[in-house]
């Protein structure tokens, strides 16, 4: 397995100042507190500070998640995935922990799991608390207890695997009946996109898979799912021209690096610009450069 870097934090909780004040000019925060537990105690980042939180991020993580790419991928997973107080939830992919700790404030206890040792160390370290827990597991290997599991989520992790089909029937084995399975995946069938933008991201990021609604519904259907939604995003022929632009910063050599976050900040304040003075795509998306899905496990026959 190897999965990629995300995450998002802890909303409010424990913060320092300036980051909750960072990811609010990106509208992160915003974005899922209007989208997520309205009905509960609190948003997701609601609540107070939690004692046994240790919130520690240094420069590097605080600006590692600013990419726009990111935003609605993350805080559509983490609405469809609606984590409930009590729950139990297995994050395959978990990464440094970014998302789980935002999770967790949900009360739902988060399960990551990963093979990147300096991400499971920033895990550890800075998105740790009482409803958390990392391990060192390998997606295709893990024994968790059968049915041990309320829902599952993987961001951009499952195109990378070797055995995808091995992880997704783990993945069915270790949640409970009717359990949920939400996860993002590299698609890129938007048209515009050549052959050879493909084999580069292929080579560069280790994708086994693109996906699209058909390979997905196969697979999830040999594993025991079946799909409940799924949605394209990054769709449109403008959204590939500001794509193109951030595969580019991504590519900065590493003297340039420090120039990433802020112009990150600055494609998604242009995008969001150029989004509301132009006119809303008609119907679903049937391409994209990102598959989202909603999956639940079948109950027994």
């Amino acid at each position: 397995m190897k999965p990629p870097s995300k995450g998002i934090p802890r909303g409010d909780l424990d913060f320092p100042p300036p980051f909750g004040q960072y990811d609010t000019l990106l509208g992160i925060h915003e974005d899922i507190m209007s989208e997520t537990h309205n009905q509960q105690q609190g948003p997701i980042f609601g609540g107070l500070p939690d004692p046994d939180h240790k919130f520690k991020p240094g420069i590097r993580q605080m600006f590692d998640h600013w990419n726009f790419r990111r935003r609605k991928e993350c805080r559509t997973v983490i609405r469809w995935l609606d984590g409930r107080p009590g729950e139990r939830i297995l994050d395959i992919g978990c990464g440094d922990g970014y998302y789980d700790a935002l999770i967790s404030n949900t009360e739902a206890h988060v399960v990551g799991i990963d093979l990147h040792a300096e991400r499971l160390a920033t895990a550890n370290s800075a998105y740790t608390n009482r409803r958390t827990e990392y391990h060192s597991i390998d997606a295709e290997r893990m024994e968790f207890e059968d049915a041990s599991f309320d829902k599952a989520l993987s961001l951009c992790v499952i195109e990378h695997l070797e055995d995808d089909e091995l992880v997704m029937r783990n993945v069915a084995r270790a949640l409970k009946p009717g359990g949920l399975f939400v996860f993002s995946a590299d698609s890129l069938t938007i048209p515009g996109i050549t052959p050879e933008e493909r084999a580069h991201h292929r080579r560069k990021y280790a994708v086994n898979t693109f996906y699209t609604v058909a390979i997905v519904r196969d697979k999830l259907a040999r594993a025991g799912f079946d799909i409940v939604e799924t949605r394209y995003i990054l769709s449109t022929p403008r959204d590939l021209g500001f794509v193109s632009l951030s595969w580019k910063l991504d590519r900065l050599p590493v003297m340039l690096r420090f120039l990433r976050p802020a112009s990150y900040a600055a494609l998604g304040s242009a995008r969001k610009v150029a989004a509301w003075t132009s006119a809303p795509p008609a119907g679903s998306a049937e391409c994209g450069l990102t598959l989202l899905v909603k999956a639940r496990k079948r109950p027994p026959a």
